[in-house]
């Protein structure tokens, strides 16, 4: 299946199932260093920016831990996401 541009902006901003598996798949991209660390410490285009990076890990381990984001995490993580859209088109292609 094929998104478009704003398609995917719109569901890393809104779609429950796309924020949890986002922060799954950008924190994936991040090194081992920066997984245990939550800091981004190379800015290779990649995974988290350095200004996301320990608030977004943080919520993607709540995720990998099995758990699920409440309301108000879904809504900041839905405010920050849309930003790595081009990202997750790589990944979906």
């Amino acid at each position: 299946m094929s998104y478009t541009k704003e398609e995917i902006k719109m569901n890393l901003s809104r779609n429950p199932k796309w924020i949890e598996r986002a922060l799954v798949v950008l924190h994936n991209l991040q090194t081992t260093e920066e997984q245990i660390t939550n800091e981004t410490i190379k800015e290779n285009g990649v995974g988290f920016n350095s200004s996301d990076s320990r608030y977004l890990s943080y919520c993607a381990k709540w995720i990998k831990g099995g758990n699920h984001l409440n309301e108000k995490h879904l809504t900041k993580c839905g405010q920050k996401l849309p930003k790595y859209w081009k990202q997750i088109h790589s990944m979906i292609k």
